[in-house]
Protein backbone atom coordinates (compact mmCIF):
# COMPACT_ATOMS: atom_id res chain seq x y z
CA UNK A 1 0.00 0.00 0.00
CA UNK A 2 1.28 3.34 -0.97
CA UNK A 3 1.29 6.33 1.57
CA UNK A 4 0.71 9.66 0.52
CA UNK A 5 3.17 12.20 1.02
CA UNK A 6 3.40 16.08 0.82
CA UNK A 7 6.42 17.41 -0.11
CA UNK A 8 8.10 19.77 2.49
CA UNK A 9 7.63 22.54 -0.10
CA UNK A 10 3.85 22.21 -0.23
CA UNK A 11 4.01 21.54 3.72
CA UNK A 12 5.43 25.30 4.28
CA UNK A 13 3.41 27.11 1.32
CA UNK A 14 0.34 25.58 3.64
CA UNK A 15 1.68 26.73 6.89
CA UNK A 16 2.24 30.08 5.60
CA UNK A 17 -0.83 30.73 3.90
CA UNK A 18 -2.58 29.13 7.35
CA UNK A 19 -0.15 32.33 9.21
CA UNK A 20 -1.18 34.56 7.16
CA UNK A 21 -5.13 33.98 7.22
CA UNK A 22 -4.59 34.17 10.84
CA UNK A 23 -3.33 37.47 10.28
CA UNK A 24 -5.70 38.92 8.28
CA UNK A 25 -8.60 37.57 9.93
CA UNK A 26 -10.39 40.77 11.20
CA UNK A 27 -10.00 41.40 15.15
CA UNK A 28 -13.22 41.98 16.85
CA UNK A 29 -13.03 46.24 17.30
CA UNK A 30 -13.85 47.22 20.64
CA UNK A 31 -16.40 49.43 21.44
CA UNK A 32 -18.58 50.49 24.15
CA UNK A 33 -22.26 50.00 25.06
CA UNK A 34 -24.29 52.74 27.18
CA UNK A 35 -27.39 51.96 29.42
CA UNK A 36 -29.57 54.45 31.23
CA UNK A 37 -32.65 55.20 32.88
CA UNK A 38 -35.44 53.83 30.50
CA UNK A 39 -38.22 56.86 32.33
CA UNK A 40 -38.38 59.74 32.87
CA UNK A 41 -35.97 60.98 36.28
CA UNK A 42 -37.81 62.42 39.04
CA UNK A 43 -35.12 63.25 41.43
CA UNK A 44 -32.23 65.14 39.18
CA UNK A 45 -29.66 62.20 39.19
CA UNK A 46 -29.37 58.75 37.61
CA UNK A 47 -27.24 55.77 36.94
CA UNK A 48 -25.65 54.68 33.83
CA UNK A 49 -23.99 51.82 33.08
CA UNK A 50 -21.39 51.36 30.54
CA UNK A 51 -19.88 48.08 29.02
CA UNK A 52 -17.42 46.83 26.33
CA UNK A 53 -18.58 44.35 23.85
CA UNK A 54 -15.38 42.52 24.06
CA UNK A 55 -14.21 41.60 27.28
CA UNK A 56 -16.93 42.54 30.53
CA UNK A 57 -14.74 41.26 33.12
CA UNK A 58 -11.79 44.12 31.37
CA UNK A 59 -11.65 47.42 33.15
CA UNK A 60 -12.51 50.17 30.63
CA UNK A 61 -9.37 52.68 31.35
CA UNK A 62 -9.82 56.55 31.39
CA UNK A 63 -14.10 56.02 31.27
CA UNK A 64 -15.54 59.37 30.36
CA UNK A 65 -19.50 59.95 30.35
CA UNK A 66 -20.09 63.39 28.21
CA UNK A 67 -23.78 65.34 28.54
CA UNK A 68 -25.28 67.56 25.93
CA UNK A 69 -28.56 68.96 25.26
CA UNK A 70 -27.92 68.31 21.85
CA UNK A 71 -27.89 64.60 19.67
CA UNK A 72 -24.94 66.56 18.39
CA UNK A 73 -23.39 67.41 20.75
CA UNK A 74 -22.37 70.66 19.92
CA UNK A 75 -23.39 72.47 22.86
CA UNK A 76 -23.71 72.50 26.46
CA UNK A 77 -21.17 69.40 26.64
CA UNK A 78 -20.60 68.69 30.62
CA UNK A 79 -18.31 65.61 31.38
CA UNK A 80 -17.96 63.16 33.84
CA UNK A 81 -14.95 61.21 34.05
CA UNK A 82 -15.42 58.02 36.23
CA UNK A 83 -12.79 58.15 39.00
CA UNK A 84 -11.76 54.54 39.09
CA UNK A 85 -11.97 51.21 37.22
CA UNK A 86 -15.88 51.93 37.41
CA UNK A 87 -18.88 50.50 34.86
CA UNK A 88 -21.54 51.81 36.81
CA UNK A 89 -21.45 55.58 37.72
CA UNK A 90 -24.17 58.01 39.67
CA UNK A 91 -24.47 61.25 38.19
CA UNK A 92 -26.25 64.03 39.41
CA UNK A 93 -27.26 67.82 39.37
CA UNK A 94 -29.67 67.92 36.68
CA UNK A 95 -32.40 70.38 36.05
CA UNK A 96 -35.45 69.49 33.68
CA UNK A 97 -34.82 68.49 30.88
CA UNK A 98 -33.70 66.56 28.11
CA UNK A 99 -30.09 65.57 27.88
CA UNK A 100 -28.08 62.74 25.49
CA UNK A 101 -25.10 60.75 26.98
CA UNK A 102 -22.41 59.07 25.37
CA UNK A 103 -19.12 57.14 26.38
CA UNK A 104 -15.63 57.11 25.38
CA UNK A 105 -12.23 56.00 26.46
CA UNK A 106 -8.88 55.91 25.92
CA UNK A 107 -8.79 52.16 24.96
CA UNK A 108 -11.53 52.80 22.48
CA UNK A 109 -11.45 55.07 19.64
CA UNK A 110 -14.73 55.41 19.05
CA UNK A 111 -18.12 56.61 20.77
CA UNK A 112 -20.13 54.57 22.36
CA UNK A 113 -23.98 54.53 21.88
CA UNK A 114 -26.05 57.95 22.46
CA UNK A 115 -28.49 57.54 24.78
CA UNK A 116 -31.40 60.29 25.98
CA UNK A 117 -32.31 60.92 29.63
CA UNK A 118 -35.43 62.88 30.42
CA UNK A 119 -35.25 64.80 33.72
CA UNK A 120 -38.57 66.02 34.92
CA UNK A 121 -38.56 66.87 38.95
CA UNK A 122 -41.17 66.96 41.25
CA UNK A 123 -43.17 69.75 41.28
CA UNK A 124 -42.50 72.62 44.51
CA UNK A 125 -46.12 72.43 45.64
CA UNK A 126 -45.72 68.50 45.92
CA UNK A 127 -42.15 68.43 47.56
CA UNK A 128 -43.43 70.79 50.52
CA UNK A 129 -46.68 69.24 50.82
CA UNK A 130 -44.55 65.90 51.78
CA UNK A 131 -42.69 68.37 53.90
CA UNK A 132 -45.16 69.58 55.83
CA UNK A 133 -46.84 66.10 56.38
CA UNK A 134 -43.63 64.79 57.79
CA UNK A 135 -43.09 67.80 59.97
CA UNK A 136 -46.67 67.54 61.27
CA UNK A 137 -45.59 63.52 62.02
CA UNK A 138 -42.64 64.56 63.63
CA UNK A 139 -44.04 67.00 65.85
CA UNK A 140 -46.92 64.29 67.20
CA UNK A 141 -44.24 61.69 67.48
CA UNK A 142 -42.37 64.56 69.56
CA UNK A 143 -45.68 65.76 71.43
CA UNK A 144 -46.48 61.65 72.49
CA UNK A 145 -43.00 60.98 73.93
CA UNK A 146 -43.37 64.30 76.53
CA UNK A 147 -46.72 63.37 77.07
CA UNK A 148 -45.59 59.83 78.13
CA UNK A 149 -42.49 60.79 79.98
CA UNK A 150 -44.75 63.63 81.82
CA UNK A 151 -47.21 60.97 83.11
CA UNK A 152 -44.69 58.29 83.97
CA UNK A 153 -43.23 60.73 86.20
CA UNK A 154 -46.28 61.93 87.47
CA UNK A 155 -47.03 58.28 88.54
CA UNK A 156 -45.63 56.81 92.08
CA UNK A 157 -43.13 54.30 91.84
CA UNK A 158 -44.05 50.65 92.69
CA UNK A 159 -41.15 49.36 95.41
Amino acid sequence: MVKPSIGAGRMIKMLSLCFLLTLAAPSAAQSLQLNGPDSTVREGYFTVNVSSTTDASEPIASLVIEASSSKDFKQNLQTFPALGDFKKLSLTGFSDGTYYLRARSEDVSEYSNVIQVRVQHYPLWQALGLFVVGFLIFTALVVTIIRFHQKSEAEPADD
